[in-house]
């Protein structure tokens, strides 16, 4: 046997056969489910469904169709053991929406239950809220309706359709069935409408009028009002007084309108009819009433803020005779307050005329008093120009003094100046003769210091009656040397002259 052979047949024959499988798979096995579809699954092949009449869908591994549908996308499922359907996605919950699921397989409900949990037929307790869900059509049916709006001013009494029974005489709390404690505040609420039932009510103030409230008088004359009763409801006394009451319509009904009455006769026939007519005694019946409807009403959970009489209807034959007795009443303060307004416009007359003559004597005291203002005031500012021209000499007469004395001390001060520097020269020149040796021969010094620099002596023999025979012994000549070489040596030393 040629074993390369072999291998070489094996190896073509396997690559065969995963060429057949991969077509296979990929060409008939292969699905693709397009978006906003989904693929429901039917089994051929698989362990037998236990109850085919409860369960019309199965799980995976038993005979029937798929429970769990596939979502978009590529799916492989071989089409000899499987049935495959692609369905549209319709169940698109909009927004404020909600869908109720039937469940179209399990178990029956157990007697007195009508809301189904996962794996039992029947509404289920779970709703879908807004948003597109993947449904099997052959399990579910799905119902759309609106989801629980509370608006703003409104609150929702919520009355559970299913639970256990709540203690005698009180609310139920959630799991137990009938009105609930809580309420529901405003906002959006996707709840189950055959789990629950939920009543908008409008709580805070509102107004309600009475046109025909009648009852007799202490008398036995009818009285006829026209009123306002302004009550609300509390949001924590809602669940209460829909228990008690109903809706807010049986509240009127039951409870606004037959109280008003009652009250009323109760209260209005403690007055007589002319009574009425008063205002204080109007004032003292809405008082009364407005407290007894308070307290009536605080009893079953209600509020009122204020109840108004706006009118009140005697009967004519009483009304009149105290109405024609109030107007000549009326006519006779007017005549009266007539009288008295003259009275006043008279002394008012009276008052301007005084006022008038005031307004003359103080415009007189006043062109007085700034006569004799003024007056005193030009005194006054004549005293004071006088005083400031005697100021004025007297300081100049100061002045005068004090620049004389200035030029005594500045006279006194140059010649005390010109002094030292007489003084000075003279020490000067003293100390200068001291020093060279004499007056004589300063004198011979300042001669030859005044000579011109380029001067010279020349001497030269001429015989007897010259100068040489006239000069004298020879210190004379020594001496007029001597004085040429100071000059050279000093040549500037004397021609200074002394400071002032």
């Amino acid at each position: 046997m040629n074993r390369p052979l072999v291998k070489y047949s094996i190896l073509v024959g396997t690559f065969i056969i995963g060429i057949s499988l991969f077509s296979w798979v990929w060409g008939y096995c292969r699905i693709f489910v397009e978006p906003g579809n989904m693929l429901v699954i039917t089994s051929r092949f698989g362990s037998d469904n236990p109850n085919p009449q409860v369960y019309t869908v199965v799980d995976k591994g038993v005979k029937g169709i798929q429970r769990e549908v596939l979502g978009e996308g590529r799916h492989f499922y071989n089409p000899l053991s499987h049935d495959r359907s692609t369905r549209p996605v319709a169940i698109d919950i909009g927004p404020l929406k909600i869908g109720i699921v039937e469940s179209q397989w399990g178990t029956p409900l157990p007697e007195g239950d009508f809301l189904a949990d996962y794996g039992q037929r029947g509404v289920m307790k779970e709703v879908l809220k807004p948003g597109r869900h993947r449904i099997n059509p052959y399990a579910y049916k799905v119902i759309i309706e609106d989801t629980v709006v509370i608006e703003p001013g409104f609150v929702g009494c919520v009355t559970a359709q299913w639970g256990t029974d709540p203690d005698p005489g009180k609310l139920s709390v959630p799991g137990q069935r009938g009105i609930q404690e809580n309420v529901l505040q405003p906002g959006i609420y996707y709840l189950n409408p055959r789990a629950f039932k939920v009543d908008a009510v409008e709580v805070g103030y509102r107004n309600i009028d009475f046109g025909d409230v009648e009852f007799p008088s202490r008398d036995g004359f009818p009285i006829r009002l026209d009123m306002s009763v302004i009550w609300g409801i509390q949001p924590r006394n809602v669940p209460t007084i829909v228990d008690n009451f109903g809706s807010v319509e049986d509240v009127v009904t039951k409870i606004i309108k037959p109280q008003v009455q009652s009250i009323c006769r109760i209260e209005g026939s403690k007055y007589g009819a002319k009574e009425f007519i008063e205002g204080k005694t109007r004032e003292k019946f809405q008082t009364t009433f407005t407290a007894e409807l308070e307290r009536v009403y605080t009893e079953r959970y209600l509020d009122v803020l204020k109840a108004l009489v706006r009118n009140i209807e005697v009967p004519e034959a009483v009304r009149l005779p105290i109405q024609q007795a109030k107007i000549a009443a009326e006519e006779q303060m007017t005549k009266k307050e007539q009288r008295n307004t003259q009275d006043v416009l008279n002394e008012l007359e009276e008052l301007k005329a005084d006022v008038v003559k005031g307004e003359r004597e103080v415009d007189a005291q006043t062109d007085r008093l700034v006569a004799s203002i003024r007056a005193e005031g030009e005194r006054a500012i004549a005293n004071l120009q006088a005083l400031k021209e005697v100021e004025v000499s007297v300081t100049n007469r100061k002045i005068a003094g004090v620049l004389a004395d200035k030029d005594m001390t500045l006279g006194q001060a140059d010649a005390t100046v010109k002094g030292l520097s007489a003084r000075a020269a003279a020490d000067r020149l003293r100390v200068m003769a001291e020093a060279i040796g004499g007056g004589a021969t300063y004198a011979n010094y300042e001669f030859v210091r005044r000579l011109p620099d380029d001067f010279e002596i020349r001497m030269r023999y001429a015989g007897e009656g010259t100068l040489w025979t006239d000069a004298g012994s020879q210190d004379s000549l020594r001496e007029a040397a001597t004085l040429r070489i100071l000059k050279q040596q000093y040549p500037t030393a004397q021609e200074s002259k002394p400071e002032r």
